[in-house]
């Protein structure tokens, strides 16, 4: 029988469990501690305070149109007893206060990897060479290390070399 449901609905075992058990789920929580602190409480909000939560199903992502499945959190009575408005606003706060990015410029080089075919096997590879970033340090790609303005003008002319397994380069 559930397993008819699950293909109807989109709903896993677990979370037609929690159901049948009368959990509350994050948007119906939202609501109730809405009215009681009369502040707007966002479901995604207490998600955080969430002890259980189930697979909702698999949908359409907005974005590009790949599948995402989606979580359901579900509250029992005494976990929103101890949910107090302190507490969601101190978890409001430290979302707000994420760290700014560092922009700060910085030059060097990085191991960038090409997918290379052997012509024999036809098995493909990932094949390193030298790569050079010039930019904001937030952005710098994987592996990137630091460069002086000297040895960055020798490593712009390296640009494209192969690199040996285990091999650092020189600049």
């Amino acid at each position: 029988m559930k397993r008819s449901d699950y293909l109807r609905q989109g709903k896993s075992e677990n979370y037609q469990d929690a159901e049948e058990k009368g959990l509350l789920k994050a948007g119906e929580v939202a609501a109730l501690l809405s009215k009681k602190f009369n502040t707007k409480i966002s479901a995604k909000e207490l998600s955080v305070f969430s002890t259980e939560w189930h697979h909702a199903g698999v949908f359409k992502g907005a974005r590009n149109g790949r599948l995402i499945g989606r979580k359901v959190y579900f509250f029992s009575a005494t976990d929103i007893s101890h949910i107090s408005l302190d507490a969601i606003l101190a978890n409001r706060n430290k979302a707000a206060e994420k760290p700014l990015p560092d922009n700060s410029p910085v030059q060097g080089w990085y191991p960038q990897f090409f997918r290379m075919t052997d012509p024999v096997t036809r098995r493909t590879f990932p094949k390193p060479f030298i790569g050079i970033y010039k930019g904001p340090a937030s952005k710098a790609p994987k592996g990137f290390r630091a460069l002086p303005d000297d040895a960055f003008a020798a490593a712009e002319k390296q640009r494209g070399k192969e690199l040996k397994p285990g091999e650092e380069p020189r600049f």
